[in-house]
């Protein structure tokens, strides 16, 4: 702390709160104004004048009370929801809108990169997809082996991403801000394998119109 403030702990928070990735300690009112309003540096007096005021109050009201417009029009407060009080934090809409960029650049790379992929790949087999369909393979069969073989990439490449990201956070544990639930996680390795997956719908057409007289000598 900033005082020499002695603080009995008798108890810790599971899991432990923070505060823009800083750790949290609950304290009584008249601690926390001790520490706030006190000049740095100074020792810690209890018989020093310290001022009664606070930074934000705690409502919890009974389902029948009075609404939060009634008692902010009567004691000239302004009453936060617990997310709209997260976003006045200093930089904590900054971090949001960043977070975010990058899960849509994310979601857009990975079709990209994975029809990129996935088209050149087919642009190579197009004689050897002529060929099976000159020996009488359908066109049923082509597309089924061709889906089946970029989802099994996607599927595990993004299965190895979900556990490279849990063997980092359990690596880095508690020394930077690391939070991944298993929602979030599962949410994310789907939408991922999803929009993986509608990459290689660009390869689709090339299979599906493999010309078996391409094999047969007719474009020569």
């Amino acid at each position: 702390m900033a005082l020499a403030t002695a603080v009995k702990v008798t108890a810790s928070a599971s899991p432990p709160s923070s505060y823009g990735h800083v750790p949290v300690a609950y304290v009584p009112l008249k601690t926390w104004q001790r520490i706030r309003f006190s000049t740095p540096g100074a020792p810690a007096s209890a018989a020093a004048a310290i001022p009664d005021q606070f930074s934000a109050l705690a409502l919890r009201t009974p389902p029948a009370g009075a609404s939060a417009t009634t008692l902010d029009a009567r004691h000239s407060t302004t009453t936060l929801t617990r997310e709209k009080a997260y976003e006045a934090a200093p930089g904590y809409t900054g971090e949001r809108v960043t977070m975010s960029s990058i899960q849509v650049f994310l979601y857009l790379i990975a079709p990209l990169v994975v029809g990129a992929f996935f088209v050149v790949w087919t642009v190579q087999r197009q004689p050897e997809l002529a060929l099976l369909r000159a020996l009488g393979a359908s066109r049923r069969r082509l597309l089924a082996h061709t889906v089946l073989q970029p989802s099994l990439v996607v599927v595990l490449g993004t299965a190895a991403g979900a556990v490279l990201a849990g063997a980092v956070g359990l690596l880095v544990g508690e020394q930077v801000p690391f939070s991944l639930p298993a929602t979030t996680l599962a949410v994310t390795m789907c939408t991922v394998a999803g929009v993986g997956l509608a990459g290689t719908a660009l390869t689709l057409r090339r299979v599906t119109h493999a010309d078996p007289l391409t094999m047969l000598g007719a474009d020569r």
